[in-house]
């Protein structure tokens, strides 16, 4: 019986972790009290906010498209959903983001090059951190009234270096010196491999700086992402009044902002656990009782993880089959 690799070990630990903490919260809470909570939510309001998260896919798509066009590639929208979602799908499941690298490699599968599919990949995640600082910002000066909490303004500091990094490298090297030193680099190298992934790495830089280089586009795909994050938000208050407890849309803002922005680093698959807490964490400073706090938290998350999974999985077998039956055919000639 063969030993399970680090990474499925370092997936497991990391998924346990996640679950330990939904575990914790429904154990302080209260299973009954959750379970009763559960019981008296409006369907109603569960379903327009399955709705209301389903609309936001419209403007992820839109989004994604914006950059297929923009590489030179028109692909249907339809298709770009089943490979946006599918991706999605995948960090649900797979360890540290490899369902961005599958999106990057469906994307190749409709003539997008791999520099381009990992630019795109890259500055869809960029654009979500910046419309969430972006949202986040202003909803923290509006929501506290007295002394902020320390962590808060640390998880939006850490995420703006994170964003503001790639941003400057591409905008203080107008000359691409980067891309010069890839090209030099690979004449040093005598593997092949090492030659073409340096060449894979310089191709995803020169696409990210044209990326970047656009304006028209950057300002578009910035003001989608925002849409974006505020579809999120408006799903996480309509789970709100599902469950008995409007709260002030503005608190459901910042607290949607904070939990995603939380979620950068991949601690958990899909960031289960993690994003329950820190969205409890942050319900709970402004009066929210824990059990009502954790319920939102679990179904808010539940809604969002269902949907990507129910569409992205199916998605991301007929894409694996489609290209495996391409893959075959090409064998045979």
């Amino acid at each position: 019986m063969k030993k399970p690799t680090k990474t499925c070990v370092s997936q497991i630990i990391a998924l346990a972790f996640g679950i330990g903490i939904l575990i914790g919260l429904i154990y302080y809470a209260g299973y009954e009290r959750i379970l009763d909570i559960i019981l008296q939510t409006s369907p109603y309001w569960i379903a327009a906010s399955l709705i209301n998260y389903a609309i936001s896919w419209y403007f992820r798509t839109w989004r994604l498209e914006r950059f297929t066009t923009f590489a030179g590639k028109n692909i249907k929208k339809k298709d770009l959903f089943k490979i946006h979602i599918s991706g999605y799908a995948l960090n649900t499941i797979l360890p540290a983001k490899l369902g961005d690298i599958a999106t990057a490699g469906f994307l190749k599968l409709k003539g997008i090059k791999v520099g381009n599919a990992a630019a795109i990949i890259l500055q869809t995640r960029i654009l979500d951190l910046l419309a969430l600082i972006m949202l986040s910002i202003p909803a923290v000066l509006l929501s506290f009234k007295g002394r902020i909490p320390w962590w808060i303004p640390i998880t939006i500091s850490f995420c703006m270096i994170i964003v503001s990094v790639p941003f400057f490298i591409a905008i203080l090297d107008k000359n691409k010196v980067i891309s010069k030193f890839f090209d030099k680099s690979v004449e040093r190298f005598v593997n092949n491999f090492l030659k073409l992934t340096v060449l894979k790495i310089k191709d995803a830089y020169d696409s990210y700086h044209t990326i970047l280089s656009n304006k028209r586009l950057l300002i578009e795909t910035l003001l989608l992402s925002v849409i974006i994050w505020l579809f999120d938000g408006l799903t996480c208050y309509m789970v709100s009044i599902a469950v008995g407890k409007e709260i002030p849309l503005i608190v459901i803002i910042l607290s949607v902002s904070i939990g995603n922005l939380g979620k950068t680093v991949p601690f958990t698959p899909g960031g289960v656990g993690m994003y329950e807490g820190i969205l409890t964490s942050l319900l709970i400073l402004f009066d929210v009782p824990f059990d009502i706090a954790v319920t939102i938290a679990i179904l808010d998350h539940a809604i969002k993880k269902f949907f990507n999974l129910i569409f992205g999985l199916p998605a991301a077998v007929v894409i694996g089959a489609i290209d495996f039956r391409k893959g075959h055919s090409s064998a045979l000639r």
